[in-house]
């Protein structure tokens, strides 16, 4: 029997292999894997930040375009970040003393934050366009790579805390220059 294909006569190439979620131990239970990696976005085998960034899109849209606006200003975007800081800071102490090492690139929750805080200060009409969600992605991605000043500077702060007052501060600082750009564009 003859064999045919470009692999005739070698051993079968091994199977690539499968990421998955690791197991929660004691030291982090299954809610802080699952609000730590953003649902699973931060177990991306490529640019887990990107992506955790990529995967907080839909929250942002559900949050400013579909909840109704006050006024002018869709709050719930802010109100959000509020409500999301603590649990974010406790699941990625979490999951960064499951891993052993500071700021892990699974832990993705904080760009979530991140990406919520930049888009928190914009119109209500901006979340009906889709320009806002890209220009807000890049912004905050930019602002999170470089981390000018300040936002270096809290990396060094304990466990969780390091990992999402950066991302937090990135955010304000986003928000504050898109919200401006975008309130100024308008008049």
């Amino acid at each position: 029997m003859k064999r045919s294909g470009k692999n005739q006569g070698k051993r079968p190439l091994p199977a690539p292999p499968i990421q998955a979620a690791p197991a929660a131990g004691p030291s982090a239970p299954a809610w802080a894997w699952v609000l730590g990696t953003w649902f699973g976005s931060g177990l991306s085998p490529i640019a887990p930040g990107t992506a955790g960034t990529a995967a907080s899109l839909p929250l942002a849209f559900a949050l400013g375009a579909l909840l109704p606006a006050w006024g002018a200003w869709s709050p719930w975007c802010l109100m959000a970040s509020i409500v999301l800081f603590f649990p974010a800071v406790a699941a990625a102490t979490q999951v960064e003393r499951a891993l052993g090492r500071h700021d892990p690139g699974a832990v993705v929750v904080d760009e979530t934050l991140g990406t919520l805080l930049t888009m928190a200060f914009l119109p209500a009409s901006a979340y009906h366009q889709w320009t806002s969600y890209a220009i807000a992605f890049f912004l905050f991605r930019v602002l999170d790579v470089w981390k000018p000043g300040l936002i270096w500077a809290s990396q060094g702060l304990p466990e969780g805390w390091g990992i999402v007052v950066d991302d937090a501060l990135a955010g304000l600082l986003g928000g504050a220059l898109l919200g401006l750009f975008w309130w100024l564009e308008l008049r």
